[in-house]
Parts: C-alpha cells; sequence; structure tokens
C-alpha cells in the first residue's frame, strides 16, 4: 500500500493524520538566525531556498512549517501510485524521488535505473502532487517512488483546510504558489508540444522534398 493511500483511509475514516511537525517562535528563529542557526538542513532555512515561498515572511513561514509532516521513505517505497486519489503536495528535503508512469505497480529497479516508464527524477528542493490540492477527486497521473531513500515534507488537502480556517492570509499565498507551479509547468508542456510539433513538421517538409 502507498504511503497516500494511508493518508486518504485516515481522511476517510476521520483518523488523526501523521505528526504535524512543532516550532516554537524561538526554535524557528534560532534555526534562522544565520549566525546561531548553524545547522544548514533546518526547516526554516529550507523553506526559505524553495522559489515558490520566496514572497512569504519569516513569521509566514514559521506558521506554514507547522501544517508539514516530515516522513522518511526507505528505498523503492511507493509515495503514490499512478490512479489513485491525490491527496498531497511534496516538498523533497532530502534524497531523490523518481516519477514513473505506466503501470500502478512499479516494475522492479535495474541497478541505478528504473525500466522504460521512467520519467524523471526529482531531488532536494524540488516538489510534486500539487494538482492534488487544487482538485477535487483528482486522480494522480504517474507514480512516485522513493529512490535511494528521501525525506518528504508534505502538505495535505486537511492541513489546508485547517490553514484556510486559521490563517486565511498565509492560505491564501499558499494556493497562489501552487497555482504558479501549475501555471508554469502547463506553459513549459506548452511550449515542449510546439516545440515537437515544429520538428514534426520540419521533418515532414523535408522528406515531402526528397520524393
Amino acid at each position: 500500500m502507498s504511503y497516500e493511500r494511508e493518508i486518504n483511509k485516515k481522511i476517510e475514516n476521520s483518523e488523526e493524520l501523521p505528526t504535524k511537525l512543532e516550532i516554537s517562535v524561538l526554535k524557528y528563529f534560532w534555526q534562522s538566525n544565520p549566525i546561531i542557526g548553524k545547522k544548514s538542513d533546518s526547516i526554516p532555512r529550507f523553506l526559505r531556498k524553495i522559489d515558490v515561498f520566496k514572497n512569504f515572511t519569516e513569521n509566514e513561514l514559521r506558521v506554514l512549517s507547522k501544517f508539514l509532516h516530515l516522513r522518511k521513505f526507505g528505498q523503492g517505497e511507493t509515495i503514490f501510485n499512478q490512479s489513485e486519489r491525490g491527496v498531497g503536495f511534496y516538498i523533497i528535503y532530502s534524497g531523490y524521488t523518481d516519477i514513473v508512469v505506466g503501470s500502478h505497480d512499479v516494475g522492479p529497479t535495474k541497478g541505478d535505473e528504473r525500466e522504460a516508464d521512467h520519467i524523471l527524477t526529482l531531488e532536494k528542493y524540488e516538489y510534486f502532487g500539487e494538482l492534488a490540492l487544487l482538485q477535487e477527486n483528482s486522480e494522480r497521473n504517474a507514480s512516485a517512488i522513493s529512490r535511494r531513500g528521501c525525506e518528504l515534507l508534505g502538505l495535505f488537502k486537511p492541513d489546508v483546510d485547517e490553514l484556510i480556517n486559521t490563517y486565511p492570509l498565509i492560505a491564501a499565498k499558499v494556493l497562489q504558489s501552487i497555482s504558479l507551479i501549475v501555471a508554469n509547468r502547463l506553459f513549459s508542456l506548452t511550449r515542449e508540444v510546439q516545440e515537437l510539433k515544429y520538428k514534426f513538421n520540419a521533418f515532414e517538409r523535408e522528406k515531402d522534398a526528397k520524393k
């Protein structure tokens, strides 16, 4: 069973979600201080390096961090499967995550490379799964698999609902950032399709010229 399916079951059964990060104001600003906070992988410094959060204040990042869930995944562990109902947005805190398509059950690893359905490998500071926070009953269009182990920060739909009720302005900024991610991905996909169409037309013209 994938991690996200477990989360979905908890939501359906009105069970408590995994423990959230608890960072007090004092601890947050202690870790954020460039002189005192020496640990380079502290959550505050980490969030500050994520491009979609660049317009957040220090306090807004502190509040957001209290709604995140940190989870470590072993090598080959499934975060979610293609066609499963999406419920979370994930940021890679450490390690790597493979995005694959073509099957609900990902095939075995061959050395360091997965089978032919491998799309790309994401690494620290990258993110995925954002559509789940914007669409009702959205289905995953790919599977996400831990590669050699990884740590993820997760934000789930119930967390967003709670954020809206308690910190509506911060929730609005989060949803705006998520929408920007989707828009940028759509723009990149559209540009790739246009480039492929151009190459295909050029190939057809060249083929016709040789006849």
